[in-house]
């Protein structure tokens, strides 16, 4: 048995250029949806979270690695002597880590000192970067906080005044800061990282993928257990991290755990350690050896300041593991190791039987079956205009007998998938709870909209905008102004960017993570192009990004990118569908009739405000520029 163990156990190793392969393949298959999750593990910081800090890194960045290093006047004054010009100041060597500590130290008014020095210092460092500015803009102070270590400053004065202690600081500060970050963890980062790997495990079975398959610990109400076993994985890691050697050993030997707990999120974390422990018995050094085989794609990464890894070689190598895990289970499998009765999910592994498949979905052939007797798809060319831009021209009772369909059908295709096998058979997961199909449910946000609907939607999300950038104002100055160039409170650049993503992004509609990635890319090039003609044409400008982080030329941001991507997938997904069902119960001559006077007003002060804008104090902020700017709004045109 131990020979044959071994030929087994080799036979691992000699298939990686076919693990490589299949891993590729798994990854160019699903590409956007794996991306996608790897990013957001990144940005949890759990794993390969490298991937991003390499993006952050700045001279402060890299000179805060030395704060650790003996910093006395004696030290400071040789490295004067020998290199001026490399001389670090103060606020180069602080970190937001030093603020924290001085808080937890009971120096309160020194961490306070920090975070403002360590806070200027950012912004004048970033100020030098036209594209990376950190001076102006909500994301730009939320980073800002964050790095400089403001946030933790304003937390601790704010216990302060309450406590009247800094003692009493320290320790309420710590207690909360320490049960804020386990529950994070607990909670959210490390039961991520199960998630993620079911994900990639179906990912190398399957054809269809979706990203919401990251909530399927949700789904069968096991995510709090997820949790506790991968908490106790983690303690066990750091118990015996304390031996060196023996941590080194224990992370192989615990490798396998996160896979263990994806396959049956049930388990206990005993358990999981356990089986772990026995799975990888004998495959330690050969994942070593599989682990320097990618190291490649790791110093590509640090080459590329992390831009190999967000777009390709992070999820490449969590594609690799998971293949790799499979073999070492089906390995455990054939050898009916002792507890492998607890990996009680073979579908993620091998795909179903077809004759079980059908009996599982029999309720949808059925469902199948009714939809291609009672259709109600448009032909023509109206099915074009619908598909392409969701647009109805019909009748209100044949478009409500459409917009049902088009969502039922959009269900039915997902459990089609699985009973053809092209999708994991949620169904037959032994912890998943069969629900009965809906006869008459629908995806809302798969619908058309009429002209009248559009009209009023457009209205209604330039009021919104309208709205909202009044509230801001008010919250940063404390003045009631109306905002932007017109005199209704209405402001078009919400409108038009919400019902532009809802016509021109319609084939996405199905996708949300494409849907959210072309409207940012649609939104993006809209602006940065129409604020470029503007300059070129009346050597003005109506808004101006500079000082926020991440902009192009003043022209376009990060932070207007992000909040356009969010409104729209919030408006197509959303907002639109509510609307527009609240709509539909309105008689078609009386939504007609309200259409025609809303429109008409609002046509009416977008021709009055485009020879008399609004230039109430406020609403315009002037920018006085030598060469390109004369005035600015960040309103909208």
């Amino acid at each position: 048995m131990n020979t044959n163990n071994n030929v087994m156990k080799d036979a691992i190793l000699l298939q990686r250029k076919e693990i490589k392969e299949k891993s590729h393949q798994a990854l160019r298959s699903h590409y956007f949806v794996l991306t996608f999750l790897m990013i957001v593990l990144s940005l949890l910081g759990l794993e390969f979270h490298y991937s991003l800090t390499g993006w952050e890194k700045g001279p402060y960045f890299i000179s805060a690695k030395n704060s650790a290093e003996s910093t006395t006047a004696e030290t400071e004054a040789e490295n004067e002597q020998a290199d001026p010009g490399n001389m670090l100041s103060e606020d180069d060597l602080l970190t937001s880590s030093d603020v924290f500590w001085a808080i937890a130290g009971g120096n309160l008014d020194d961490a306070t000192s920090k975070a403002d020095r360590l806070l200027n210092f950012i912004k004048d460092k970033s100020s030098e970067s036209e594209t990376l500015g950190r001076s102006r803009g909500v994301l730009a102070q939320i980073v800002n906080a964050f790095g400089s270590g403001k946030l933790f400053a304003k937390t601790a004065q704010a216990l302060r005044t309450i406590t009247r202690s800094d003692s009493a600081v320290a320790i309420i500060f710590v207690i909360l800061a320490f049960l804020w970050y386990a529950l994070v963890f607990v909670f959210i980062k490390n039961v991520y990282s199960a998630a993620i790997r079911r994900v990639f495990l179906e990912a190398r079975m399957y054809t269809y993928v979706s990203s919401m398959d990251i909530t399927f610990f949700f789904s069968v109400k096991k995510w709090v257990k997820a949790s506790t076993a991968m908490l106790v994985m983690y303690v066990y890691r750091a118990l015996w991290s304390l031996t060196i050697i023996g941590g080194l050993i224990k992370f192989f030997s615990y490798w396998a755990v996160p896979y263990i707990v994806a396959e049956n999120p049930g388990i206990s974390g005993k358990q999981a350690v356990t089986l772990s422990r026995r799975m990888m018995d004998g495959h330690k050094l050969e994942l070593l050896k599989f682990e320097i085989s990618l190291f490649g794609w790791f110093l590509l990464a640090l080459v590329t300041f992390g831009i190999s890894d967000l777009v390709y070689g992070a999820g490449y190598r969590m594609a690799c593991y998971a293949e790799f895990y499979a073999r070492v289970r089906e390995q455990a499998v054939q050898n009916e190791l002792e507890g492998i009765e607890l990996l009680n999910d073979p579908y993620l592994f091998t795909k179903a039987d077809r004759i079980l498949l059908y009996e599982t979905y029999f309720d949808v052939v059925d469902e199948i079956t009714d939809i291609h007797e009672n259709k109600a798809e448009l032909t023509g060319w109206r099915k074009k205009v619908a598909d392409w831009t969701g647009l109805w021209l019909g009748t209100t009772r044949r478009k409500r007998e459409y917009d049902t369909y088009e969502g039922r059908r959009f269900a039915i295709e997902g459990y089609k998938r699985c009973m053809e096998g092209l999708a994991y058979p949620l169904w037959l997961n032994t912890l998943w709870t069969k629900k009965t199909i809906e006869k008459h449910g629908q995806v809302t946000y798969l619908r058309c909209y009429t002209v009248w609907s559009l009209l009023l939607l457009f209205v209604f999300l330039c009021f919104i905008g309208w709205s909202w950038e009044v509230a801001l104002h008010f919250i940063q100055t404390g003045e009631m102004v109306n905002r932007g160039t017109m005199h209704g409170p209405w402001l078009p650049i919400y409108g038009s960017g919400g019902i532009l993503a809802l016509i021109a992004c319609t084939r996405f509609r199905k996708k949300p993570a494409l849907e959210f990635f072309s409207s940012v890319v649609l939104c993006g090039v809209l602006e940065y192009f129409s604020a470029l003609h503007l300059e070129m044409k009346y050597h003005q400008r109506w808004w101006s990004y500079d000082g926020y982080f991440l902009n192009l030329h003043g022209r376009i941001c990060a932070e207007g990118l992000l909040i356009f991507g969010i409104g729209c997938c919030t408006v197509v997904y959303v907002l639109a569908p509510l609307f527009d069902e609240m709509l539909s119960r309105i008689k078609i001559q009386v939504l007609i009739g309200i259409s025609i006077v809303v429109g008409t007003a609002y046509t009416a002060d977008l021709i009055y405000s485009s020879g008399n804008p609004n230039m109430s104090n406020g609403a315009i902020v002037a920018v006085q520029k030598e060469t390109e700017v004369t005035g600015e709004t960040q309103a909208g045109s």
